[in-house]
């Protein structure tokens, strides 16, 4: 054979042989295996926060519910002594690009392993993120949380958002609203733009069809008068911006806020009905910038590839509205947090409806783990763990399942289970024993398991500096 033709065999060999490597390095980790619906708890504590507390219960799931809850009686397994809550609910979250091939994997599974078995998504950002997951919340392709997706964004010119229903005038509401309707969402997320006219003939809409709105209250329009459903991230209760302002800088107005203006706001949220979904811990998270080091080599921040905190949420070259984030910025949101949460006691003590959400994944919140820094964010606003536990586990909108959220015979079976009573203590977060969503129990040892399958890919050499460099390069290209 001639020297140059084995050179290019050879060539060709290695080539091969690279592609193939490079494959099984940034190959998906498979997931979590589905397991079969059904389980029986035995001589566990039931506790539905807030309402009642019931010891020495047996209960067993069959298929996707709670088939019966009686007194304890039998051998004990592995669960006896534990607490069984309802299952735990972020009420704001989006799901990262399809780009990020794995991730709606891995979202959904960081979900589980903390016990959050109910999502909100609040608006597909670039449309290809929330359609699996709810898809395979309801086929059982991947162990997913149930979802309840708003879909798009509905804005005004210009639109905040890639995948933005932009809504010029009040005649657009209607037709657009009917869409989404039939599309099969269950809520609509408001955004910035929105012309006060145009809010009003969405909400109109909005009734017609039975969805509920949420999202942030529009710069043009006062808190009391957008009369939203769910506002997100306590927009505008301090009052409305002068102009146009971005975040942080908008979050000025909270250093003016004052009791006159708490009494208006609770007035007008019991008045309305509005819910809260305060995301306090997206503005703790981004005070914290100015210490970037500290936030990356957090246990949470570890559960996400290198990308995410290193790149991604990096205030020189991450997401847009992450570039120039300074330490004046994360000195103004440490001083509004105190204001902020001044204000969900005061709506929780007035009897307003707050509902937990994270705003997953902004700058370092991390799916599922989030979701236990916001509970301990209210628990410090002067929330009881027992209330708070209350609060999240309130179904995301109001259409679910009959029976979401309670335990009893007949409810959807989507439960967690812990060694210690978080409704004491919330650091009993950390002894979740067992995860039950739509009947199907995952046990500690399968989600450990699981997630050291992840953890051993991020740590991956190759992995990590393709997967880091590649996305470096897409944000940087996005931003030029």
């Amino acid at each position: 054979m001639r020297a140059w033709l084995r050179a290019l065999i050879y060539a060709l060999v290695l080539v091969v042989l690279a592609v193939v490597l490079l494959w099984w390095n940034l190959r998906p980790v498979a997931p979590l295996a589905v397991p079969k619906r059904g389980a029986r708890l035995g001589d566990v504590t039931v506790i539905q926060p807030g309402v009642a507390r019931s010891p020495h219960r047996s209960l067993t799931v069959e298929g996707e519910t709670i088939a019966s809850l009686g007194a304890a009686g039998g051998t004990p397994d592995a669960f006896a002594g534990h607490y069984v809550l309802p299952g735990l609910v972020d009420a704001h979250v989006h799901f990262p690009p399809a780009a990020l091939v794995g991730h709606a994997e891995l979202f959904s599974f960081l979900f589980l392993y903390h016990g959050v078995t109910s999502v909100r998504d609040a608006g597909d950002p670039d449309g290809t993120s929330t359609g699996t997951v709810r898809d395979a919340s309801r086929s059982g392709e991947f162990p997913a949380p149930r979802v309840f997706a708003c879909g798009p964004f509905l804005d005004g010119y210009p639109p905040g958002q890639p995948n933005s229903r932009v809504l010029r005038e009040p005649a657009d509401a209607e037709p657009v609203v009917a869409e989404l309707a039939k599309a099969g969402f269950d809520c609509l997320k408001i955004y910035n733009q929105l012309e006060p006219d145009v809010l009003e003939a969405v909400r109109v809409a909005a009734r017609k069809h039975g969805l509920p709105t949420i999202g942030h209250v529009p710069w043009r329009v006062p808190y009391e008068d957008a009369r939203l459903d769910d506002v997100q991230h306590l927009t505008h209760l301090p009052g409305s911006p002068d102009g146009l302002v971005g975040y942080p800088e908008v979050m000025e107005r909270w250093l003016q806020f004052d009791d006159v203006r708490l009494e208006h706001v609770i007035e007008a949220t019991l008045a309305h009905g509005i819910a809260n979904t305060p995301t306090l811990v997206t503005s703790e998270r981004r005070s914290r910038m100015d210490d970037l080091e500290r936030l990356r080599e957090e246990p949470d921040a570890q559960l996400l590839p290198r990308f995410w905190r290193d790149v991604i949420w990096s205030p020189v070259e991450g997401l847009s509205y992450l570039r120039g984030h300074s330490e004046a910025d994360s000195a103004l949101l440490r001083a509004a947090l105190p204001q902020m949460s001044r204000a969900v006691r005061a709506l929780h003590e007035a009897g307003a409806v707050l509902r937990a959400g994270t705003d997953t994944p902004s700058a370092f919140a991390v799916p599922g783990a989030a979701l236990h820094r916001e509970l301990r964010l209210l628990r410090d606003a002067g929330i009881s763990p027992e209330e708070v536990l209350a609060i999240a586990t309130r179904p995301a909108v109001p259409a679910g399942p009959a029976g979401l959220g309670g335990i009893r015979p007949g409810a959807p079976a989507d439960l967690v289970i812990f060694r210690e009573d978080p409704t004491r203590d919330l650091s009993a977060l950390g002894t979740l024993s067992g995860v039950i969503a739509d009947g199907r129990l995952y046990t500690r040892e399968a989600l450990d398991e699981q997630l050291a399958l992840y953890r051993d890919q991020f740590e991956n050499p190759i992995y990590d500096a393709v997967m880091t460099g590649l996305v470096r390069r897409l944000l940087s290209a996005a931003s030029d």
